[in-house]
């Protein structure tokens, strides 16, 4: 079937205009197999019958017939015109054949009328004007017919095939009655598919002008479309509502520049114009209409409002120009005149507007580097920027600590977003100070008024708090209450942790680690902070806090100190001695001073390191991996044990951990946790500690909580354990009595009675 429709050509495609029509030559090869096929079946019946009687010439003219036939049919899609004409040409040469070498004058008479059939497939195949030329020729097989018109004489024949008359009238009933009507049919298939294709492009035509109802005709902003000599070609009823114009114009002529002289040649081509049209302030745009060049299309805002607004709002910096609403060092407007020029816009800016705070993120190293006349020039060349940029803010003024204000007098946010980049991207350009350049990045905080306030300077706050919040890597931030109030609650934590730091007032409390027994082979030791404001403060809360505002080192130094004084106490009332581990941070690890401060604190309560455990996590030996490995051989050098903490928290990889001098590996309680409920979860612990084994790297479990847990990692070689299940953290006197009651055993049986007493 796919064959017949590639070969006959039966799917209509898109042809070129040079092209012929694909059911043209469809048509054309279904005519042309046919005959082909006719002129076989003739001569396989004829040629025996023609050698029997000695007619020679029949059977040399049916092979002749069947070869041009074949001929044409191979020729008829690369040569299609000529093969159409020529099949054209080959029935009237088979009907002059007939008249030629028939004897029965009747017969002749129906040969002649095998003719009638070109005007028929000339119109299919060619065209109205062949099929008239063969259909005034068809008047010579007419006049032969109606006049017994006999040209076999001509011939010299006296005799014809038997049967003829069969052949004859049955190749004539075939081809009128098969050939003819199924190329009909494909011209008639092809007719109704043309016929789909246009209502198809109608239904097309008529969603583009639906389109161009809605997006030109209804559109709600006033558009006006000119030619490429500026000549009004149409407008909407916006635009001639909103200028008071004619529908008739477009029929006038008339150019837009002289409609709107402010349009003059030379801004024509200037997008976003203000112009002046009957006392009111238009914004003119304009955009090339696609898929040609010939046509734009101009629409107009009214912006009358604004720009009313910014000739008062000119005004009245003329008006305030006293001292009183002046910065005394920089002369520029201060944040009492922004306040009240702000309280004035909320009356005519009924959708609101962005009240924005911007200061540059390296301003205390300019500060350091330049003395204070320079950064204040600084300062004033920002405020010349903003104040220069023509879409840029409608107001700005200086707000105290080298920060500058201003007004973004859009409400929609996306306009704002696009503003703000506008701004900094000026902001940022380098800055000249006696001929040498400094760079600036500023970062932006902006609140929504009166949405993030009852009045100005609440928002104006509001965005200073959001421009705490801003960096490097998002530079603008706008006013979240739950933000700020997250921020506030973290920044009241910190001042509250560094007066504890200063004061000493965090205590340590231990967590044992022991054996699969219960036997207590170790410590952990665990800041602990009860605030006198707060209360008891969870260390998830406060070591992210001491972490981001660069106090974790004066907390690990504290519990160092704690943790050596605590040895030393217990060595003198004879407890047993344990190895005590220490949390250090990535930036307690990156000290320069780490190791010395280190050594002093041990030297200070005389504590041997071996007593010292260091629990390191992952990112802390990562961040630089020359620095970490030699401070670690030079840590295990003095008698220190090596441990990496959380493994199993994100990405861990024990492979690189083998470049490292490490002596333990405490797996996570994220781990341990499923092993007794994920059959894969355990094959991934179990593979862990094989390949520490290999690596001689003692492994601990962390966070162990059930007896099942304890059994499961005994039997994959656990020596080391840490969790619930065994003991929580307890302070130094607990332990301390929980030894001298127990000893170092921890069992559920001790911790009970423990807890009972």
């Amino acid at each position: 079937m796919h064959f017949l429709n590639k070969y006959f050509l039966l799917n209509d495609h898109h042809t070129a205009h040079d092209e012929v029509a694909h059911w043209r030559v469809s048509a054309l090869r279904i005519i042309l197999t046919l005959v082909t096929l006719l002129c076989f079946l003739v001569v396989c019946y004829t040629y025996t019958r023609a050698i029997e009687f000695n007619l020679i010439y029949i059977a040399v003219i049916t092979i002749s017939f069947f070869t041009i036939a074949f001929s044409l049919l191979l020729a008829s899609k690369r040569f299609y015109t000529f093969s159409a004409n020529a099949l054209l040409l080959t029935i009237v040469a088979g009907s002059l054949s007939m008249n030629l070498f028939l004897t029965d004058l009747e017969l002749a008479k129906v040969g002649s009328m095998f003719m009638y059939s070109c005007p028929i497939i000339a119109l299919m195949l060619l065209g109205y004007r062949t099929a008239l030329a063969y259909g005034i020729l068809n008047i010579i097989p007419f006049y032969m017919i109606i006049n017994n018109v006999d040209l076999s004489g001509y011939s010299g024949i006296a005799s014809q095939l038997p049967e003829a008359d069969l052949y004859i009238t049955g190749l004539i009933f075939l081809f009128f009655n098969i050939c003819i009507p199924l190329a009909t049919a494909r011209t008639i298939v092809a007719a109704k598919r043309l016929n789909k294709t246009m209502l198809n492009a109608n239904s097309f035509l008529k969603d583009k002008n639906e389109l161009y109802r809605t997006l030109f005709t209804e559109s709600n902003k006033a558009k006006i479309i000119v030619d490429e000599n500026l000549v009004i070609t149409d407008l909407n009823q916006h635009a001639i509502e909103m200028f008071g114009l004619k529908n008739s114009l477009k029929e006038k002529a008339v150019r837009i520049d002289g409609l709107f002289p402010a349009l003059n040649s030379k801004e024509l081509n200037i997008k976003n114009q203000i112009i002046e049209y009957k006392s009111r302030y238009y914004k003119s745009n304009y955009q090339q209409i696609a898929m040609s060049t010939n046509y734009r299309v101009y629409d107009f805002y009214d912006c009358t409002q604004e720009q009313l607004i910014k000739q008062n709002l000119s005004m009245m910096e003329q008006e305030n120009k006293r001292l009183r609403f002046r910065d005394s060092q920089t002369k520029l407007p201060n944040r009492e005149w922004f306040e009240m020029q702000c309280d004035r816009l909320t009356s005519k800016y009924q959708k609101g507007f962005y009240i924005a705070v911007t200061q540059s993120a390296n301003s205390e190293y300019l500060n350091l580097k330049l003395n204070k006349a320079d950064s204040q020039s600084l300062l004033i060349t920002a405020y010349k920027r903003l104040k220069a940029m023509s879409e840029g803010p409608l107001l700005c003024a200086s707000i105290e600590g080298g920060k500058l204000g201003f007004i973004i007098g859009s409400s929609s946010s996306e306009q704002q977003n696009k503003l703000l980049i506008q701004i900094k991207s000026t902001l940022d350009q380098a800055y000249d100070v006696f001929g040498t350049n400094y760079q600036q990045s500023f970062l932006f905080g902006f609140a929504k008024c009166p949405e993030h306030g009852e009045n100005s300077a609440i928002v104006l706050s509001n965005a200073c708090e959001a421009l705490k919040l801003a960096d490097y890597n998002s530079p603008f931030n706008g006013y979240n209450q739950k933000q700020s109030q997250a921020f506030m609650e973290k920044y009241e934590i910190s001042m509250l942790l560094d007066e504890a730091l200063q004061q000493n007032d965090l205590s340590v409390h231990y967590q044992p680690k022991v054996n699969a027994k219960g036997e207590c082979i170790g410590l952990e030791a665990l800041a602990r902070w009860h605030s006198s404001v707060l209360g008891s403060v969870s260390p998830a809360v406060f070591i992210p806090i001491a972490e981001e505002y660069r106090m974790i080192s004066r907390l690990t130094d504290l519990i160092i100190q704690k943790v050596c004084a605590q040895i030393a106490q217990w060595s003198k009332v004879g407890l047993p001695l344990l190895p005590v581990a220490i949390n250090i941070s990535l930036l307690d690890f990156s000290q320069a001073d780490f190791m010395s401060k280190l050594v002093k604190y041990l030297a200070d309560f005389n504590v041997k390191p071996n007593q010292i455990e260091l629990e390191l996590t992952e990112t802390s030996l990562e961040a630089n991996q020359v620095h970490s490995l030699k401070l670690m051989q030079t840590l295990q050098d003095w008698g220190f044990t090596i441990t990496v903490d959380d493994f199993g928290v994100g990405y861990s990889n024990i492979a690189r951990l083998a470049d490292y001098p490490i002596d333990k590996l405490k797996l996570d309680r994220s781990l341990i946790s499923k092993v007794t409920s994920s059959t894969r979860q355990k094959s991934l612990v179990k593979a862990v500690h094989v390949m520490c084994d290999e690596l001689n790297i003692k492994c601990v479990a962390e966070g162990v909580e059930t007896e099942e847990q304890v059994l499961i990692m005994s039997e994959m070689g656990c020596k080391e354990f840490q969790g619930y299940y065994f003991s929580k953290p307890m302070s130094a006197q607990v332990y301390a009595e929980y030894i001298n009651q127990n000893g170092l055993l921890f069992t559920t049986k001790n911790l009970a009675t423990a807890k009972s007493s």
